[in-house]
């Protein structure tokens, strides 16, 4: 398994060498997981489901899946045809620590098989400093969740359950939870872009959200489209801003710039960002983890990794 960078050109030397099939993961399915596995080969369909950990899906709709679970599809179905050599486009992209851990794994053992895959990762791209900028929001921030419930449609289990979140005052919130917990389904539903089955949302000031998928926010013609998103939301003047997996694709440098400037936006606004990224789950006052749709805790950062086994005893837990 190797790294290849779109900087330094080892990206085009190694297509030119393999001529690999390549793998973008934001192709755009429809359907069902289990139809999507099973329509070239049934058998290999389900042992790749097995060894991906995602017989589960099987039953959920492709675009009901969370945008982890929907890259460990795409993954599992550009493996269903057995390519001799792959390079798959930002497959971490949005997984937790533990999924990424186990598809490395799963790699290097199709790779000792003899499967060439490479790969890109923007995070690991080498960068110049930037800076961003903020702008200091001037009101008072509001929350207001009571008994949120959210199902998708067709799908039998909710992905939000009885959910309440109230906040009145700045911070930095992050809500964690492995890949299909509920995060992005949650902040949908706090920015009033989905509306909740059961429990209510009460209105306020609009709240400014910025989607996981970069391809789905503004600046279309920008050469750093995340970077232009992120700048665009810090110097929004909502008091309420919610940032779904805002350092996916920046690299070590953007993302000390970006934790610098949403730090200093947090003491005069409430940031609440879905995360996998453990250095923003260091810097937040407070913590929201969710299973299966529903908090198992909310409260203080401090408190959660007191009582958190998972953070004890792993190096980088989501």
């Amino acid at each position: 398994m190797q790294w290849l960078s779109t900087v330094d050109g080892s990206f085009e030397a190694y297509i030119e060498r393999y001529r690999p099939q390549v793998i973008r993961m934001n192709q755009p399915f429809s359907g069902k997981v289990g139809h999507l596995l099973s329509g070239v080969d049934p058998l290999r369909g389900a042992e790749l489901a097995s060894l991906l950990q995602i017989d589960a899906l099987y039953p959920k709709a492709f675009d009901a899946c969370s945008s982890g679970e929907q890259q460990i599809v795409q993954v599992a179905h550009a493996l269903l045809n057995q390519p001799e050599s792959l390079v798959l486009i930002e497959p971490f992209r949005h997984l937790d620590q533990f999924r990424r851990e186990h598809l490395e794994m799963l790699f290097r053992r199709i790779t000792a098989l003899g499967v060439q895959i490479g790969y890109t990762e923007r995070a690991q791209e080498s960068s110049e400093d930037i800076q961003i900028t903020f702008r200091q929001s001037e009101t008072i921030p509001r929350i207001d969740a009571a008994d949120v419930s959210y199902r998708h449609p067709l799908q039998a289990t909710y992905a939000i359950e009885e959910v309440t979140v109230q906040m009145t005052e700045p911070g930095l919130t992050v809500c964690i939870g492995t890949n299909g917990s509920g995060k992005s389904t949650l902040l949908e539903l706090l920015a009033r872009s989905r509306r909740p089955l059961r429990g209510r949302v009460k209105r306020g000031e609009r709240a400014a959200y910025l989607p996981a998928e970069t391809e789905y926010g503004p600046f279309p013609k920008e050469s750093n489209r995340r970077i232009a998103q992120l700048q665009a939301v810090l110097n929004d003047p909502a008091s309420v801003l919610l940032l779904d997996e805002p350092t996916v694709d920046l690299t070590n440098g953007e993302r000390t710039a970006f934790l610098e400037a949403v730090l200093k936006k947090s003491e005069s606004a409430r940031v609440l960002c879905a995360t996998h990224d453990l250095a923003l789950v260091d810097q937040a006052t407070d913590v929201i983890y969710l299973a299966s749709g529903r908090v198992v805790f909310q409260g203080e950062r401090s408190i959660f990794q007191e009582r958190s086994t998972l953070w004890s005893h792993t190096s980088s837990p989501f």
